[in-house]
């Protein structure tokens, strides 16, 4: 069966949003499409993305101790050539379900059809020395067993945060066909992030990627009401304060221009402005904590959340996380949902037509 799509989600540095967009997304993916294995590589050091789907940061210290200090990471000097991703290359076949770990056996608040392979929480070398030659011979053979595998597989991959990419996140880019880019909502970030993106173009021009960006998400915008509005052909569940839609306007602008200084770098590149900017961006209100935070915190997806919120018939979810009680009330849940859904939905209605590397966009 054919890996139907593959997605990176990566950013110039720590803390945009990478993270909990895979974390996020992969499970409404899976929840909304339960015919299709959802794979998540998990190619970050520190294993944010690994403690949320394990059951949050408590609840998977020994599991990560257990399960990915082994055959389940990607972490050993290649030069070892002996274990996690590096070995792969010296296998003539590769069994991919054999290396990812089903994730609902060790977390049920997630769906069953979520795999995950980590990199994360443990020590590595970033393995620079390693060829370009072998690095996509690598990659080949990842795909080759998604390829031959009898089901049909959606990949999403978590990096860290690396204007100049990492071993891993070129790996990340070597894989999927197409980059989804978190970014504060200010100019200043998007400057630092052109440095990202340059490379990018860069490594798109050598030959060694096929990676495009197919949409931004500016994170962090905050909320002036709950109300739905459109604004400049976006439909939002909620409405921006005026100074955040007057800085996102400043910020759609000058990304016009970077698309335009980094040719073929984005996916919707030759369209007009307008139409640019409405298929490539989108933005994610500040979330609440009361929400983001057990849901991080005890691997509990918002999909997860409102589900169980519509079993119990109450209007209000208590959530226990260590000493620590949030209390969260179905209006907060349902915005944190609907904002979520908001990007998920615009994820899933991009058509591009098919790249040479891993697919095309749901």
């Amino acid at each position: 069966m054919p890996l139907q799509s593959a997605h990176v989600f990566a950013s110039h540095i720590g803390h945009t949003g990478k993270t909990t967009l895979c974390w996020q997304m992969s499970c409404y993916y899976a929840k909304r499409h339960p015919e299709v294995k959802v794979l998540v590589m998990d190619l970050a050091e520190e294993g944010d993305l690994t403690k949320r789907m394990m059951g949050g940061v408590d609840a998977s210290k020994q599991k990560i101790d257990q399960l990915f200090g082994g055959v389940f990471t990607l972490l050993k000097d290649a030069h070892d050539k002996t274990s996690g991703l590096t070995s792969w290359l010296w296998s003539s076949t590769v069994d991919l379900e054999k290396h990812a770990v089903q994730i609902s056996q060790h977390n049920p608040a997630v769906p069953d059809n979520l795999y995950l392979i980590s990199s994360g929480a443990w020590p590595r070398d970033e393995s620079e020395d390693m060829t370009l030659d072998k690095r996509k011979a690598l990659i080949s053979k990842i795909q080759e067993s998604l390829e031959k595998s009898n089901a049909t597989w959606k990949l999403f991959c978590d990096t860290d945060g690396d204007r100049r990419p990492s071993f891993f996140t070129k790996i990340a880019y070597g894989l999927c066909s197409y980059a989804i880019v978190p970014l504060h909502l200010n100019k200043g970030d998007l400057d630092r992030t052109e440095t990202m993106l340059g490379v990018m173009h860069q490594l798109r021009e050598a030959g060694e990627i096929d990676t495009q960006v197919l949409f931004v998400v500016w994170n962090f915008v905050k909320s002036l009401k709950d109300e739905p509005m459109n604004y400049n052909g976006h439909s939002l569940p909620f409405t921006p304060t005026k100074v955040n839609l007057d800085i996102l306007d400043a910020c759609n602008k000058r990304l016009c221009d970077v698309r335009r200084d980094l040719p073929g770098t984005f996916a919707h590149a030759e369209a007009a402005d307008p139409d640019f900017l409405k298929a490539t961006t989108t933005i994610l209100r500040q979330l609440a904590d009361n929400v983001l935070r057990p849901s991080e915190e005890l691997g509990k997806p918002f999909v997860a959340m409102v589900d169980e919120l519509a079993a119990s018939g109450k209007k209000s979810m208590k959530f226990q996380s260590g000493s620590t009680e949030y209390v969260a009330q179905d209006s907060v849940i349902a915005g944190a949902d609907d904002s979520l859904r908001n990007i998920e939905s615009k994820f899933e209605a991009m058509s591009l037509g098919p790249s040479t590397n891993a697919g095309y966009p749901a």
